[in-house]
């Protein structure tokens, strides 16, 4: 298959088997999640690879911090939304973190090196699809807060990106339909 043709392939797969992900392969599909365009070289890609046990962790903080924001936390009401909220994790047998230092070098703006981070998951998702798994890039309120990059150790000034959720696909699905490009592109000639 061509670049081009894997790009237009590519879907977001959200229903996920429990099979694990080898170790070899993930090491794979992050090595080619770096070879992203970079803006004076500074490398800012980080990367948490949370799998078995780390799932369940990673569930507890979402819930705790869900909890927070809930109008009357400690109503047994919420309960079974909150578990909702912790099993989340378990959708998938492997989830990337993936976020951008803040660069040392003083001309490099970090806004540059968060587009590099999100290139790079693109990449992830390329990656895994060549090698027969599926993923899907989750965003939201997590991803931005300052307490989320300190409970997954990340620098404080890392920003986070998103989190791919990855495993072998349960089901194929069909070809997404999508726009051309010409109803987003103007020329300047």
């Amino acid at each position: 298959m061509s670049v081009i043709d894997a790009i237009k392939a590519r879907n977001s797969i959200p229903f996920l088997t429990d099979e694990d992900i080898p170790r070899e392969m993930i090491t794979e599909i992050l090595d080619a999640a770096v070879c992203t365009p970079v803006h004076y070289c500074t490398d800012p890609w980080r990367f948490l690879v949370i799998r078995g046990e780390g799932r369940h962790r990673f569930g507890d903080f979402m819930a705790e911090r869900m909890k927070k924001t809930l109008p009357d936390p400690d109503c047994p009401d919420n309960a079974a939304f909150l578990d909702k909220i912790r099993k989340k994790p378990l959708r998938a047998p492997v989830i990337i973190a993936v976020g951008a230092a803040k660069p040392d070098t003083p001309k490099a703006l970090h806004m540059e090196d968060v587009a590099s981070a999100n290139v790079a998951c693109q990449n992830i998702l390329l990656a895994a699809g060549e090698l027969g798994l599926g993923g899907i890039w989750r965003t939201g309120g997590l991803t931005y807060g300052e307490d989320t990059v300190a409970f997954l150790g990340f620098e404080a000034d890392t920003r986070l990106v998103g989190f791919i959720y990855l495993g072998y696909p349960k089901r194929d699905l069909p070809p997404k339909e999508r726009k051309t490009a010409e109803s987003f592109t103007r020329y300047m000639e």
